[in-house]
């Protein structure tokens, strides 16, 4: 059921940026970031539990696991931060850009929102 909600949504989001004279693309490109950035979270949440399973198991062989699952959950929260990153610098060139005419313009790149 999710899903069908989903699609609605997106369509929803791209038909009404169309009637109001927004870029639907940009809208599009912004919901399949975001949808990349859900995709790294939740794959975080898989290996964090099982790095819960392999710690509650108590046993060397898991716990040993560990160190990998961690490693690569780390890694992926710096995807995320980056993702993030880019989706703030993307965002707001469109949209500086699509209200002053220019095309990636309005000095937006390299900040990020608190």
């Amino acid at each position: 059921m999710k899903r069908n909600g989903e699609t609605k949504r997106r369509r929803n989001v791209a038909e009404e940026a169309e009637q109001g004279g927004e870029d639907p693309a940009m809208w599009e490109n912004l919901d399949r970031n975001f949808r990349q950035v859900q995709s790294v979270l939740d794959r975080n949440r898989s290996l964090i539990q099982q790095v819960n399973d392999n710690h509650q198991s108590r046993m060397a062989d898991n716990m040993s696991k560990n160190v990998a699952l961690i490693q690569e959950l780390n890694g992926n929260i710096s995807k995320v931060v980056s993702m993030y990153s880019d989706l703030n610098t993307n965002f707001s060139s469109a949209f500086h850009g699509g209200k002053n005419g220019q095309e990636g313009g309005g000095g937006a790149s390299g900040t990020r929102a608190n």
